[in-house]
């Protein structure tokens, strides 16, 4: 994990979340935390960050990640290939 990638991760949430801010965001929190963490939610982070990191992600991947971490820890393996 790089400060990049985390800069990045940690960016896409305080867009797609905007009641978040760099106090309030936890890598930990869990999906259900989040009050407008819907599908589309999902698929707007999913986009954001198939764009920035220029990647294409695997459904059976992101479909079951619950947090920002989980995303984090899906790029590191992604750009580890």
């Amino acid at each position: 994990m790089t400060e990049a990638e985390n800069s990045i991760i940690m960016e896409i949430f305080l867009t797609v979340f905007s009641e978040l801010n760099e106090a309030t965001f936890s890598w930990e929190s869990p999906q259900t935390e989040y009050e407008n963490w819907d599908s589309f939610a999902h698929l707007r982070i999913v986009t954001e960050i198939e764009k920035r990191f220029e990647v294409k992600l695997d459904m059976d991947d992101v479909i079951y990640i619950t947090n920002a971490k989980g995303f984090l820890e899906l790029i590191t393996k992604k750009n580890s290939e």
